[in-house]
């Protein structure tokens, strides 16, 4: 006979279900802890182990990558834009007319807590970032109300670097899914908080195996003890 009728009868999935919890985020932790394991020695860029690991490091990432791609079409989607600093140096320092820069937020901050910041932080009150640049453009709105339609009138021809700073598990791994069909070979995703084991590492996680693994995700780089890692599709 299963388990489950007894355990259901007598409400103790209530409990077990408490107590088992931290054992998921305990392996999602060892599988992380796995994944830096095996990168510690690779990337054109790697600091681990940096006892000064800074928020302003993450710049470090991007300028590697930017040193390779800065003279070349590109079109860069942003998934989490805030106040609009990584979409501003990538079109900053890409200066070729045929580029284009695609952020996506809803400018109203997290819809839920994350990591010890409250729903809401990184509100930006609706506005977008100031850049004046006619290869700049924003989609406002939560990601499962916009990007869906908003991918079908966007061009992915040219190398595609795609970049998801959207914090939380359930909008990267719905993001992953979205841009799924459109990605090709040569590709960049960078993830922006990919330490965050029970989120965007997570997600990645899940959508390679949902996806059977149809993409090598060869491993540029990583800053700030993997807070920021980058991958080229093979």
């Amino acid at each position: 006979m299963p388990l489950h009728p007894f355990l259901s009868k007598t409400k103790l999935y209530k409990l077990f279900g408490r107590i088992s919890k931290p054992f998921h985020v305990v392996f999602k932790y060892m599988q992380f802890v796995a994944f830096m394991s095996d990168h510690r020695n690779e990337g054109k860029i790697n600091d681990y182990y940096n006892t000064s690991a800074t928020y302003k490091n993450r710049f470090q990432l991007h300028d590697k990558l930017l040193s390779e791609l800065k003279d070349k079409p590109i079109f860069y989607y942003e998934f989490g834009v805030a106040g609009g600093d990584m979409i501003r140096k990538w079109s900053m320092t890409n200066k070729v007319d045929a580029s284009r820069f695609i952020g996506f937020d809803s400018f109203e901050g997290l819809p839920e807590s994350w990591e010890g910041k409250k729903e809401g932080h990184f509100n930006q009150e609706g506005n977008f970032p100031d850049i004046d640049d006619r290869r700049v453009r924003f989609v406002k709105g939560w990601f499962q109300d916009s990007v869906y339609n908003a991918l079908l009138s966007c061009d992915f021809d040219e190398q595609c670097v795609y970049h998801l700073d959207a914090d939380l598990f359930s909008s990267t791994l719905y993001v992953l899914f979205q841009i799924f069909p459109k990605l090709k070979t040569n590709d960049i995703l960078i993830f922006d908080e990919f330490s965050s084991h029970n989120h965007e590492f997570e997600a990645f996680e899940i959508f390679k195996t949902c996806t059977n693994n149809k993409w090598q995700f060869e491993f540029i780089g990583a800053v700030n003890n993997y807070r920021q890692v980058a991958f080229r599709l093979k």
